[in-house]
């Protein structure tokens, strides 16, 4: 019988094959006919051995670490999260070097070997809580993947062939809704059983938790693709809702860091690189929002909350009414986070609130009127930040107050002119839904990137500047393009892919197959 770690190799070595770098590719070449026709040594391994899998499947997953830092790094940038004190990634430039490029090899030969080790070898009912729970994890990277670049490899990944073809991301989707379905299925009717105990570095092995995890994850593909495939995406929605999603701060997803896992957003915000964006600054000051103190670390020079625009060039940002260095905005309260003892954020349980707010102003049975869900969100919310205070919360919700022009920026407006009290006017209540959506989301800057897309919301200003030449300083970036790795590697299925984006070039500017607001 094959070992687990040299079936885990040769599947890996399968993957990187044709997905990672070409000196890669010219020395891994052997055994694929073994591998392809011996899927049995996989079922053969035992219980203990593919839980040891699942921890580095989560945290490459996940992203934990240097490579998560990066990804929030951008995504956190794109969607005005926060600023940065580098110009280069404020401008966007860092999309041209394709400084993404560190992220592909998490998924294709991080995430995807450890999991597929685990689906096949638990296959047929032989450990079915195992089996569920590593596909909507799958479904979870994958989601991360497509959304970052629209067509990727995934129906073909682990396949003995010279070129590895790209789906379009819409059948992409619609597996993830299949993949969920069975999933649950499975999951739902196997509760008892054990599942990957202490490895499990996010429910500690509560397949309740994986369940409401995997439902929430079903609801939020669902708003995804509702501007495209509405009827599919009320059918999911009203499927997720039924069978169980979020509903308390403890049904929230946070990665058990450790000294082998670190808390990537604690090491970089350590280097004190980010500070509050204008954005932020607008809304949450102006709004009094009692988690502002709880998200960030008040400016040196006057112990403030200054927020500073995006795409500022180091001379703007070294000009006395802006003063970055000591006059604005912020570290992230993550600066002083242990790397070893935070947990990190995977999924706030209010994003399942506002998820059936917008579902509800569309229509969808989702348990509760459009304004209950978007307050309870709210609640919820304050809550996972520390704000526990009933009185404050409501205050908040019931709030009247504008967003401000932030002063210590250059001249810029008021970002928008909703306030938190529940609107009555329908488009106004979308933007009040998907604004407060983005402050919860925070810190964790992929789905916001995301939503944004998605939704239009919230309102975000202009870069100062932009030095990437296929967007202007006006308009948001709507995905990355493919990668000069996967091109050497790859490239007749990267040329295939590109009429997969649906007629628009591979650059920055296209938008992905969902991606259909108004917004910039």
């Amino acid at each position: 019988m094959k070992s687990q770690k040299s079936l885990y190799r040769k599947w890996a070595t399968r993957v990187m094959l044709f997905l990672a770098p070409i000196v890669i590719l010219t020395a891994c070449t052997k055994n694929f006919e073994e591998i392809n026709t011996n899927p049995a040594g996989l079922k053969e391994l035992a219980a203990p051995d593919l839980r040891s899998l699942f921890p580095g499947a989560l945290v490459t997953g996940l992203g934990a670490g240097y490579n998560e830092t990066t990804m929030l790094l951008f995504a956190g940038v794109y969607s005005q999260h926060f600023a940065s004190t580098n110009p280069a990634q404020e401008s966007h430039r860092y999309v041209i070097v394709q400084r993404w490029q560190d992220i592909w090899p998490q998924t294709y030969t991080g995430t995807m070997p450890k999991l597929v080790n685990i689906i096949e070898a638990t296959k047929g009912g032989k450990e079915p809580t195992m089996n569920a729970i590593a596909r909507i994890w799958k479904v979870y990277a994958f989601m991360r993947a497509t959304d970052y670049w629209g067509p990727i490899p995934y129906s073909k990944i682990g396949k003995d062939t010279t070129v590895v073809n790209y789906d379009d991301q819409k059948s992409i989707y619609f597996d993830f809704f299949k993949e969920l379905e069975e999933a649950t299925t499975d999951l739902k009717a196997n509760l008892t059983r054990p599942s990957f105990e202490s490895k499990d570095l996010i429910y500690n092995g509560s397949n309740e938790k994986w369940l409401k995890f995997a439902n929430t994850l079903r609801l939020r593909l669902a708003l995804r693709i509702s501007d495209v495939e509405p009827a599919k995406a009320k059918a999911e929605a009203e499927k997720a809702f039924a069978n169980g999603v979020m509903t308390e701060v403890a049904d929230g997803a946070y990665f058990k860091t450790s000294a082998d896992f670190n808390h990537g957003l604690a090491n970089f915000m350590a280097r004190n690189g980010s500070r509050m964006s204008a954005s932020m600054e607008s809304l949450l000051v102006g709004y009094n929002d009692p988690r502002l103190p709880m998200m960030w670390s008040p400016a040196l020079g006057d112990g403030k909350f200054h927020g500073v625009r995006n795409g500022m060039t180091v001379a703007q940002q070294n000009m006395p009414q802006n003063g970055i260095n000591n006059n604005s905005a912020v570290a992230l309260k993550y600066a002083a986070a242990s790397m070893t003892t935070t947990p990190q954020a995977v999924f706030y349980a209010s994003e399942a609130y506002f998820l059936r707010a917008e579902g509800a102003l569309n229509g969808w049975n989702m348990g509760g009127t459009a304004q209950a869900m978007y307050e309870k969100g709210i609640e919820i919310s304050m809550r996972e930040n520390g704000v526990t205070d009933a009185g404050a919360i409501a205050a908040y919700i019931n709030g009247t107050s504008l967003p401000i022009a932030p002063p210590n920026a250059f001249p810029t407006p008021p970002l928008t002119d909703i306030p938190v009290k529940f609107s009555t006017v329908p488009e106004k209540q979308r933007e009040q839904i998907g604004t407060q959506k983005w402050i919860a989301l925070f810190p964790e800057s992929h789905e916001a990137w995301a939503n944004m897309r998605r939704s239009g919301y919230p309102k975000m200003y202009p870069l100062m500047s932009s030095q990437n030449p296929d967007i202007a300083a006006d308009k948001m970036i709507r995905r990355i393009s493919f990668l000069d790795r996967e091109i050497i590697a790859n490239g007749v299925a990267v040329k295939a892919a590109v009429p997969l984006l649906g007629g628009g070039p591979d650059n920055v500017a296209t938008r992905l197959w969902w991606d259909k607001s108004k917004s910039n």
